[in-house]
């Protein structure tokens, strides 16, 4: 299967929370965590918002939660202030959490066959050290975090390296990935959740687990 990716595919580009490692959950309730002082229901529409905007950077997240849902304008020291909470409380809890079933799997059987890029919408530097720190930088050609906004760094991608965006791969959990794969015509994988839920549009392919993956981008 290795040398019928390499043959089909320039590249694959995976989101990482939720595609690579299972640590959506836990973010989740690290947002929920920065409400813990405004009562259950803000806690409930925080969790609620981090689920339905997957792939979202967490300061412009935060930003649009306040403005959005709490109809209120935030302070940028205050902003400042529950971005950072926030990668405290995760970056080692990231590193350590679980894999989605099949990713390590999937990269040792094809890592450099085709190349593979990494492309979240995690703090840059934080993504480099959560890479580093679950020892799965060497599968990577690079590992990009946010910003720029994913498409631009796709986009970047694709120029940088020569690739042709047909045959450029995107795996994703999140409308962010779906909307980035979309916006440069890159056939799209998804990943469901646990529960076998998804955000994609009818007939989008999606896979369970990583598993699957190597079938899936077979068949595109």
């Amino acid at each position: 299967m290795s040398g019928m990716l390499h043959r089909r595919w320039d590249a694959i580009l995976f989101d990482f929370d939720g595609v690579l490692a299972d640590s959506n959950g836990l973010k989740g309730e690290a947002f929920v965590t920065l409400y813990a002082d405004e009562g259950p229901e803000v806690q409930a529409a925080i969790h609620a918002y981090h689920r339905a905007n997957g792939g979202m950077a967490r300061r412009e997240k935060l930003m649009r939660f306040e403005r959005e849902v709490l109809g209120r304008d935030i302070e940028p020291e205050r902003l400042d202030r529950l971005v950072d909470a926030f990668a405290a409380a995760v970056e080692q809890a990231v590193v350590g959490c679980a894999e989605i079933p099949g990713a390590a799997a999937f990269l040792a059987a094809h890592a450099d066959r085709p190349p593979l890029f990494i492309i979240s919408a995690t703090p840059h530097q934080e993504m480099l050290r959560i890479v580093a720190g679950r020892g799965m930088a060497h599968h990577f050609v690079s590992v990009h975090g946010s910003p720029p906004r994913k498409a631009e760094t796709a986009a970047m991608l694709l120029a940088r390296h020569g690739f042709r965006a047909d045959r450029v791969a995107f795996v994703g959990d999140a409308v962010q990935d779906y909307a980035a794969a979309a916006e440069l015509s890159l056939p799209f994988v998804g990943v469901r959740d646990r529960s076998g839920g998804h955000p994609f549009p009818d007939g989008t392919p999606t896979i369970d687990s990583l598993h699957d993956l190597s079938a899936a981008l077979a068949t595109l």
